[in-house]
């Protein structure tokens, strides 16, 4: 299997895709109408495809932890579709937040850009100054 994220990950990308580093992190709540906090961050995964990659293991680990998950999180797992669309949406810069309800418990697995990522080979301008 990591053979074939390596081959994935080193394949040719168009231009509009973004690069990383892309920042995963879970959150979770365990009463209604509580706070979410963030329980794990994983080490910034640098392309789509490995930050793809992170989502779907973290939500097999969901599935191990807590069998209540099972339903629909294999489901999302099992659509080919679904990935491919969540995999694009990181290409180019979109952030990707799966919502993993069952009982009192949610939990937020949540992929997005980071703030910093500027390409190093563009110049630093106004317009792409970190707040």
């Amino acid at each position: 299997m990591l053979d074939e994220l390596e081959r994935l990950d080193s394949a040719p990308q168009p231009p509009s895709v973004v690069d990383g580093p892309y920042e995963c992190t879970t959150y979770a709540r365990f009463a209604p109408r509580s706070e979410f906090v963030e329980i794990a961050r994983a080490a910034p995964p640098r392309t789509n495809v490995l930050a793809l990659w992170w989502l779907q293991l973290r939500a097999e680990q969901l599935v191990a932890q807590f069998p209540r998950f099972a339903a629909p999180v294999l489901a999302w797992l099992d659509d080919e579709s679904e990935q491919e669309h969540v995999r694009r949406r990181l290409a180019v810069g979109e952030p990707y937040t799966l919502a993993v309800h069952g009982g009192d418990a949610e939990y937020l697995l949540t992929v997005k850009l980071q703030r910093s990522s500027v390409r190093p080979d563009l110049p630093m301008t106004p317009d792409r100054a970190e707040p």
